[in-house]
Order: structure tokens, then C-alpha cells, then sequence
């Protein structure tokens, strides 16, 4: 579907040109005229889960039970919307490789039995995938032709994960792929151009340091080096999608960020069973470009993805790096209940926006300033109940 992005050293021109060029390019979000990407929105929107250890009730929470922190400061919490208030915009990314073909049909009900419990203004972009990422389709929850999508897909093939999963958050997030990527990479590449992989989530000053027991998120290494193959650093993100359903995938109103009446929950759900094989993009690029977007992923891992301790932790790390979490199904037949926790996770998400006020941004005809991560902590007033929320972002 597109050609991978994987540098290890990126000057700051050579970056600034392929964004430029990202932003430009014939996507579909471009040609529907879809806001592009930003490292530097001047609101930072959180999807924040309120999780009950216990299992009981949550009841509704206000803005005055959340207190955000950015690099350990306390912010002034601007936008506040209410699960009930806001609708989500899903993406499904179903892996439809060959090795899911003993469990096809099972499959299939239980993506449509998953649509079914979502609210009727819910939109979903389901996506699968085998060894190429096949066409997707929006579609709200209830959507008879959506569910007819489901069922007409068929397996065989390998297995694409990265591919989707950028695709994916691609098509959630309006932008291009090959720009949440390049954010990534320029805030993790070394001054200096070093080559070494380094920590992506370094520590600030004052910022909350990881829950115990969890290491900071770390990128893998950069496959290669950029400057070896110019030619491959736009990634042509070719989305082959019907029109859009009314309402559904459509370019998002200006000021969205910081309206409430026009603000949409966003989570992409990544159903598979196998190591990635096929590929042009790496792990680095998923996972950086995870981080640069804005939603929580939910990795259900199948068969052999519950197997391989390595493909396991992957998927975790990519729930852990968006504030989404992993879910295990253990059986074919247990998958509608994987479904279900998940469906209760983003029924409890609450979305809370905030001005940071960073000083210092680039004057106009001067170079944007590099991009840094930020932490992110968030405190529940009522000790009871703990948030679920990703733990930093670029800036």
C-alpha cells in the first residue's frame, strides 16, 4: 500500500521537505480536504479511561474530579466532554491473513456482535488486512452494509500488522502517515545525527516517572538510513474507501479541538493473530506514529499473538505508549467477551483538552522548533477509581 519510512539519522531540511511534501501529497484525507496533522495544536486532547479496580459502578464524573499534569505542572483543564456527550469514531482493523481462516467465522460474528453494542452514533472504519492493507469502509454502528462488509471478508495471505496499524490511525487521525511518523522521528533522532537508539519517552523535569514495574517506552532502532534511500522517505498513503457515510469519516469543523458540540472520541481496536511478515513499514514506525497520534489502540491478540512472548509485549507496549490496553483471547469463541471488555473501556472514556502555554514557538519565515515528549499524568479526585490514559506526547 505505501513505502516505509524508516530513518535513522534525519536532518532537519531533509524532515521539513518530507513533511511539506506529506502534507501535499493525493491522499484520501487530503483530497476530502481533511485538516492535516499537527505537532503543535494549541490544545492537547486526552482520552482519559476511569477504570473501577473493584468491578463496580462509575458513576459520572466532572471536570472537577480530574487534575492534569504536563512535565509535573498543573493544568487548567479547558475542555471537558462526558462519554454520553461525545460520539466515537472506531477504527477496527481486523487481520484476514490465512492463518484466520480456521476461525473465519467466528470471527466475523463477533465483529458484527462487537458493532451491534456500540451506540447507534458511533462510526467505524473497518479495515482488514493480510498481506497488503485491503479496502476499508466508514460506517455508523448499525449500518446493514457495514455489517455486510464484515461478512464478505475473506481470508488468506500473510500478515501486514504495521501496515494496517499506521493506515489506521492514519485514517482516524485526518492526516498522512508518513507525517505522524516523521514527528516521531524528529523528536527521537539525536542532535548531532548519532545513530544509536535511544529511550522514547526521556524523562522531564518534574514529570511523572512510569507506574512501578514498567520501563519507560522505548523505540526499536531505525531499520536504515534515509539518506540511503530519499526515494522511499514519502510514504503514499492510498486509501481505497467508498465515500463516506454521512457523518462518518468526514473532514472534521475548524475548531473542533475546542468545541464540545462537534467533539468525536476517537480508539482504534487491532484484532490479530500472527507476527508481522509483510510489511514495509517496521515496528518503529507504528509505534512512533502511535505516539504521535491521538487515541488509544486496543490490541486483541489471537492464537499465536498469545503464544509468542515478543509479539505479546509488542502489542502491549502499543496499548501501554496510547492509553488503550491489550486484551488476551484465548479461544475463537471467547473473542465476543475480548470485544466486550473493550466495549466497556470506551464507554467510560472521558475527553479532557488543555492549553499548555509552551513559550519559545518558531517566529513566522524561521524553522518550527524540534519537536520533545511530554508527560502526562492524571489524578482522580475519588481514590477509588483510577484513569487510564496515555502517558506523554510530541510537541
Amino acid at each position: 500500500m505505501f513505502r516505509a519510512l524508516t530513518a535513522t539519522t534525519l536532518s532537519r531540511a531533509l524532515l521539513g521537505a518530507v513533511i511539506a511534501v506529506a502534507a501535499g501529497s493525493g491522499s484520501a484525507a487530503g483530497q476530502q480536504g481533511q485538516p492535516a496533522f499537527r505537532a503543535d495544536v494549541e490544545q492537547v486532547l486526552l482520552h482519559v479511561a476511569v477504570i473501577n479496580p473493584g468491578g463496580g459502578p462509575i458513576p459520572p464524573l466532572t471536570r472537577e474530579d480530574f487534575t492534569v499534569f504536563d512535565d509535573g505542572i498543573r493544568q487548567d483543564i479547558k475542555l471537558f466532554v462526558a462519554p454520553a456527550d461525545a460520539p466515537l469514531d472506531i477504527g477496527l482493523v481486523l487481520d484476514s491473513s490465512g492463518s484466520m481462516a480456521p476461525v473465519e467465522t467466528q470471527a466475523r460474528r463477533a465483529a458484527t456482535t462487537f458493532l451491534r453494542r456500540l451506540a447507534p452514533d458511533d462510526c467505524v472504519y473497518v479495515l482488514p488486512f493480510s498481506s497488503t492493507v485491503r479496502p476499508g469502509r466508514w460506517g455508523r454502528s448499525g449500518d446493514p452494509q457495514l455489517h455486510g462488509f464484515v461478512a464478505s471478508i475473506d481470508t488468506g495471505g500473510g500478515t501486514s500488522l504495521y501496515d494496517a496499524l499506521l493506515e489506521g490511525l492514519a485514517v482516524l487521525e485526518r492526516a498522512e502517515a508518513n507525517t505522524l511518523v516523521a514527528v516521531a522521528n524528529e523528536a527521537e533522532e539525536e542532535p548531532g545525527g548519532a545513530d544509536e537508539p535511544r529511550p522514547a519517552a526521556p524523562a522531564s523535569t518534574g514529570g511523572a516517572p512510569p507506574p512501578a514495574g514498567e520501563p519507560p517506552i522505548e523505540l526499536p532502532p531505525r531499520r536504515i538510513d534515509l539518506r540511503q534511500e530519499v526515494r522511499g522517505a514519502i510514504r503514499d498513503l492510498e486509501l481505497y474507501t467508498p465515500p463516506p457515510v454521512r457523518g462518518c469519516g468526514e473532514p472534521l469543523p475548524p475548531g473542533f479541538e475546542a468545541d464540545p458540540t462537534s467533539a468525536r472520541r476517537r480508539a482504534l481496536v487491532v484484532v490479530s493473530d500472527g507476527a508481522d511478515i509483510d510489511s514495509n513499514a517496521t515496528r518503529y514506525d507504528a509505534l512512533g506514529a502511535a505516539r504521535a497520534a491521538s487515541m488509544p489502540i486496543f490490541p486483541v491478540a489471537m492464537g499465536y499473538a498469545n503464544d509468542d512472548p515478543q509479539l505479546k509485549a509488542e502489542l502491549a507496549e502499543l496499548a501501554r505508549a496510547t492509553g488503550g490496553r491489550m486484551v488476551e483471547s484465548t479461544a475463537p469463541g471467547r473473542l465476543v467477551e475480548s470485544y466486550d471488555q473493550i466495549v466497556t473501556l470506551l464507554r467510560s472514556y472521558y475527553l479532557i483538552g488543555y492549553d499548555p502555554g509552551f513559550e519559545g514557538g518558531a517566529g513566522e519565515g524561521t524553522a518550527p522548533a524540534r519537536p520533545r515528549w511530554h508527560d502526562v499524568r492524571v489524578e482522580l479526585r475519588r481514590p477509588n477509581f483510577e484513569p487510564l490514559v496515555r502517558p506523554g506526547y510530541y510537541r
